[in-house]
């Protein structure tokens, strides 16, 4: 009879455990949020000595993404001067569906005067005026040299979730710290060279 006992109750302790062992198996897995980082940095050089180099490295706000059947587009942007007062720094690239490879994996070269047609990605940079009576200072390809390129190191497709690094050089282009007036007749601000790059790391595409 003890037997018996012995033998039901290792039976009933083993159904328990290989439950518990389905359950775990069951289980959804815990998925980490996305890391969502974009680092940027800037060299700002001025070749005729009338301004002091400098430069600037941070951490994009709210980095973002967009996928289209058009085109992937990527946001990077500095936290704004002040409230309300629109961003500091705004980065953007813009890569064409036609330009992009299987999966998105890859290097692309940015495109570039005088033929921006012959590059794979339009890389944007800006600097705006707060206040009025001032141009604000755009850069990119469709009007300037530029020599870079941006590189896709992970792309997650259940996700949307890409990953990557990116480089580029603006030369002989009007110090983006100084603004032209609206109305101005000439440009009298000092020619400079930009220098960016960073990474980007687990940027959602919406």
């Amino acid at each position: 009879m003890l037997k018996s006992v012995h033998i039901l109750s290792s039976i009933f302790l083993f159904a328990i455990a290989t439950a518990c062992q389905k359950d775990k198996e069951m289980a959804e897995p815990t998925v980490a949020p996305p890391v969502q980082e974009a680092n940027i940095s800037f060299t700002y050089t001025y070749p005729a000595a009338e301004a002091e180099n400098k430069g600037q490295t941070f951490l994009a706000k709210e980095p973002a993404g967009k996928l289209t059947t058009q085109k992937l587009t990527l946001v990077f942007e500095k936290e704004s001067r002040a409230a309300g007062a629109g961003t500091d720094e705004h980065l953007e690239f813009v890569l064409p569906s036609s330009k992009q490879t299987p999966g998105f994996v890859g290097s692309y070269t940015i495109a570039t005067q005088p033929d921006p047609g012959q590059g794979d990605v339009l890389a944007t940079y800006e600097r705006p005026f707060y206040g009025t009576g001032a141009y604000l200072n755009r850069y990119s390809g469709n009007t300037d040299a530029m020599d870079g390129s941006l590189t896709i190191t992970e792309y997650n497709a259940e996700r949307q979730l890409i990953s990557g690094s990116y480089s580029f050089l603006l030369k002989n282009i009007k110090d983006p710290f100084k603004f032209l007036g609206v109305g101005s007749q000439s440009d009298s601000r000092p020619a400079c060279e930009v220098k960016c790059y960073g990474t980007f790391k687990e940027i959602p595409l919406l």
